[in-house]
Parts: structure tokens; C-alpha cells; sequence
């Protein structure tokens, strides 16, 4: 492979190189050697495209100029391969050309997705023409080794549905990293998706062969007579019995689709395939009615509660207590839409560089009332305009700086006394809703290093003390936990 396609060491410069080979490659006159000189070609690109992506998801690696141009040299790179594999495959369709095809497709897919863009149409169209065409042939199951190396075979009706159940997994509530996790567990998983004959509708999702359309989930009565259904299959017990895994081991080991990928953007995004490759959607958007003004936004969580702090007046002080960072100006952005517990907002230029799925913000609606929510989706728009689809977690958050309650039997380095007195082991919270609250159970945000279940913690309040218990977990992000907590009388 390194003789028949050399290339640059530096992954940009390799995915340069590789166009030149991949023209040269698909120049072949004979039908069979254009197939293996493409898929090498193909096969040669991966560790340099893995290099590249790598870098891509590495938030703190550079800066939103130079991490949009590593995505860009990516997207010229996949979508210039796609082109010429899909053409193989149409000139000279096999169980090879096919699966090279439908792999590039994918690739491509997730770049897309990365940017919360819609995936054009074509692609749609030439990933279940390839697929039916196989399928028609006679060789959509006939077992075919994508790369050299690999140890495991695929199928072109497993590269289909990789590339479907990546695409109904709902991507546009997850931020880059866990995309690729997202990414990484379908192709661990592929083999046991399901593929329904034409007429049977017992799986989730659907698509319409030979149309434009994308896979979506299987509801309403809008369904094309012949959609064919697909869905996790044993896939989702397979998920399962990973999530058991993470619940028994220590949070940080939990690492099943790659030591590069953080621990907690594995685990996020496994619970969240489980949550969205059941028959029963959990989430259904709003119907949201246009809206408009401006909002100021506080993003990252200490900026968050500084933010909200501000309103009461004892944000200075308090903040120093926990942290040296200076206050952060709120960003403002414009309102386009709202309905249930969301707003939708357009994300300016100048936010994007920190703007994802997940991010806990700090909002001021109408000039003076203090609200904190979630990017909930993030979507960009044809004209280039992205916009975030933010849920409220609550409209009245209350800041305090809770104090942790020492465990009399574990070895403290200071006692209890000496906690309440100099004020040590403070942390700064915001309690959501408290019991007061009908609309949902009491919860608040706290850091992660903070956050124990079971831990109790106490708020003085006029002299008095209140004490809470942490529950569960119901959130986990880059730079907080959402949990839900319980009032007790006092500490055990």
C-alpha cells in the first residue's frame, strides 16, 4: 500500500496528495483494477483522514479560524472521494464498489452533521440507488473486507444501514465529539442493525428508495408506500449491556469506542442511543411561533451563575470564593422563534466557536429577568445563519454558595467545625427548582468535582441552616452536573 500510493506525512498535505492519486485511480480503463485502485486510494487516506479529524475534535487545539479550515481541507478531501467512488460504483457496480461507495457516504455524512448542516439530497438518492441496485444483483449480503487490515467483515446492506442509523440518531443534539461516538458505535454495531423486506413496517425508521429524502422516524401519516423500515435490531441489547458496563465501572474508564474519545462524551452519548433508537421517541419539537428582540447569553457554567448572581447582588463576592476568573460580558443574540420550554435564537459569527449541543447558558430576557437554559439543538440554516434551540431549565434559578457537610466518618483533613467556620469546602449551586416548583422535581447545577450522590450539603439562610441531599444524576457536561436533590430536616 505505501509503495502504490505514497503521500506526505503531514495529514493535510497527504489528503492533497491523494486527490492526484484518486483521479489517476479512477482513470483505470479496466473496470476491476479502477475498483481496487480506488479503494486503495481509499484505504491509503484513512490514518491521514484520522489524523486530521483527531485534531478537529480537539476543541482546545485551535482556534474557530483554524479549526474551520481543518474541517474544510476534511469536507474537500471526502466529498472529492465520495464523488469518484459513487461514479465506480455506478459505472461498475460490485459488493466492492458498492461498499467503498456507501463507506465514503458515510464519512461525508458525519462531516455534515458536524456542522449541523442538512445532507444534501444527491446523497440520499445515490446511497439507496447503490443499495437497491446490490440488492436487485443479488449481492447486498455477500460478505466483503473494506480494508485490507480489517479483521471483521461488512456488507452493502450493513454500510446502508450504518449510514441510515448514524442519520436518525438525532446528531443535532449532540456536539462533535459525541457525534463520532455516535459514529464509531454504529460501525461496532452495523452487523446486527435490521433491514425490513419491502412491506413489513415493525421497525422505528424508514426510508424511501430511489428519492431525495432522508431517513427519518417511522411516524405519522405522511409515510410513502414504499418506504422500507429499519432499526437497531439486537444492536440496541448490544447498547444496552454497554451502558451496564459504564453504571458498574468508574466513570472515567468508560472508554468502549476509542482512549481518545473522552469518557463522558462516550457515556453521553450512549444513553442518548438509547434514549433515541427506541420505537418511542423522548423528544418531539414544539411547535414555536416567530419571535423577536435580542437576548444577552452567558455561556460556560461559572459564567453562568455569575451571570444569574448579578440579579441578587452577590455575585463579586461570591464568585471570588470560587473562582479567580474575571465576569464575562454576555453575548447578544437575536430571538427567532419560541414554544413549550424553548427558545430559538440566532447564533452570531463570533459565537461559534463555543456554541454546541449541551452547553449550559445564562440568559437575560426582557432587559432584567435572569433565566439558565440548554443548547437543546443547533441547526444551520440555508444562508448560512445557524441557530441554537435552546430549552429552559428555569425561568427562577436561585444562586447559592452551599456548603459540603463532611462525612464524620471519613478522614478529613479539617473538621466539621472548622468547615463552618472559615467556610471551607463552599461551592457555588443553582438550585432550579426547589419544592416549591410543581412542574418538575427539585434539581440544581453544581461542578462536577462537587457532585456525589447522596453527598448532603448545607444552605444558611438568615441565621439558619437547610440541608439538601443529592440524589441523581440527570445531566452530565464539559463543566456541570444537573441532578435532582431532596430537603432533609438534618444531616445523618
Amino acid at each position: 500500500m505505501t509503495d502504490a500510493v505514497a503521500v506526505s506525512s503531514d495529514a493535510t498535505t497527504a489528503l492533497n496528495d491523494l486527490v492526484a492519486h484518486l483521479q489517476s485511480a479512477a482513470d483505470t480503463e479496466d473496470p476491476k483494477e479502477r475498483i481496487d485502485a480506488t479503494g486503495k486510494v481509499q484505504e491509503a487516506g484513512v490514518p491521514h483522514f484520522s489524523a486530521l479529524l483527531a485534531q478537529y475534535l480537539d476543541d482546545s487545539s485551535a482556534s474557530y479560524t483554524a479549526h474551520e479550515a481543518l474541517w474544510k481541507s476534511l469536507a474537500n478531501y471526502q466529498t472529492r472521494l465520495t464523488q469518484v467512488l459513487c461514479t465506480v460504483a455506478a459505472g461498475a457496480l460490485t459488493a466492492d464498489s458498492a461498499t467503498h461507495a456507501l463507506r465514503a457516504v458515510r464519512a461525508l455524512v458525519k462531516l455534515h452533521l458536524f456542522h449541523y448542516a442538512d445532507v444534501p439530497e444527491k446523497l440520499w438518492h445515490i446511497t439507496s440507488t447503490i443499495h437497491a441496485s446490490a440488492e436487485k444483483n443479488g449481492f447486498s449480503t455477500t460478505p466483503v473486507q473494506a480494508y485490507s487490515g480489517d479483521h471483521t467483515m461488512t456488507s452493502v446492506e450493513q454500510e446502508l444501514l450504518r449510514v441510515l442509523m448514524l442519520h436518525v440518531s438525532m446528531p443535532d443534539m449532540l456536539d462533535a465529539e459525541q457525534i463520532e461516538v455516535v459514529d464509531r458505535a454504529v460501525e461496532r454495531l452495523g452487523a446486527e442493525f435490521t433491514l425490513r423486506q419491502p412491506g413489513v413496517t415493525d421497525n422505528p425508521f424508514c426510508y424511501e428508495p430511489g428519492s431525495s429524502n432522508a431517513p427519518k422516524r417511522a411516524v405519522g401519516d405522511d409515510l410513502p408506500g414504499n418506504a422500507r423500515y429499519f432499526g437497531p435490531g439486537l444492536g440496541y441489547d448490544s447498547l444496552e449491556r454497554l451502558a451496564k458496563q459504564a453504571a458498574a465501572g468508574k466513570p472515567d474508564d468508560f472508554k468502549p469506542f476509542g482512549k481518545d474519545l473522552s469518557s463522558l462524551a462516550q457515556s453521553n452519548a450512549v444513553q442518548h442511543l438509547l434514549a433515541f433508537w427506541r420505537t418511542d421517541c423522548p423528544y418531539a419539537p414544539p411547535e414555536h411561533s416567530a419571535a423577536s428582540g435580542s437576548i444577552l447569553v452567558a455561556h460556560g457554567y461559572a459564567h453562568v451563575w455569575q451571570h444569574v448572581s448579578e440579579a441578587s447582588g452577590t455575585g463579586e463576592l461570591s464568585l471570588l470564593a470560587d473562582s479567580v476568573m474575571m465576569p464575562q460580558a454576555p453575548e447578544v443574540w437575536e430571538l427567532r422563534g419560541e414554544g413549550g420550554d424553548e427558545l430559538v435564537a440566532e447564533v452570531p459569527p463570533a459565537s461559534r466557536g463555543w456554541a454546541k449541543c449541551g452547553a449550559v447558558v445564562g440568559l437575560t430576557i426582557n432587559e432584567t429577568e435572569r433565566w439558565v437554559g440548554l443548547i437543546r439543538r443547533m441547526h444551520a440554516e440555508s444562508d448560512g445563519s445557524m441557530r441554537a434551540y435552546i430549552a429552559v431549565l428555569s425561568d427562577q434559578p436561585q444562586t447559592h454558595s452551599l456548603r459540603e457537610v463532611l462525612d464524620k466518618h471519613a478522614d478529613n483533613a479539617f473538621t466539621e467545625a472548622a468547615s463552618r467556620q472559615f467556610g471551607l469546602s463552599e461551592v457555588n449551586t443553582l438550585i432550579l427548582a426547589d419544592e416549591s416548583d410543581s412542574g418538575q422535581p427539585p434539581n440544581l447545577m453544581i461542578k462536577p468535582d462537587h457532585w456525589k450522590a447522596g453527598r448532603v450539603y448545607e444552605l444558611q439562610e438568615d441565621n439558619t441552616s437547610r440541608y439538601l441531599r443529592g440524589l441523581k444524576a440527570i445531566r452530565r457536561g464539559d463543566d456541570f452536573v444537573r441532578a435532582t436533590f431532596e430537603w432533609i430536616s438534618t444531616p445523618d
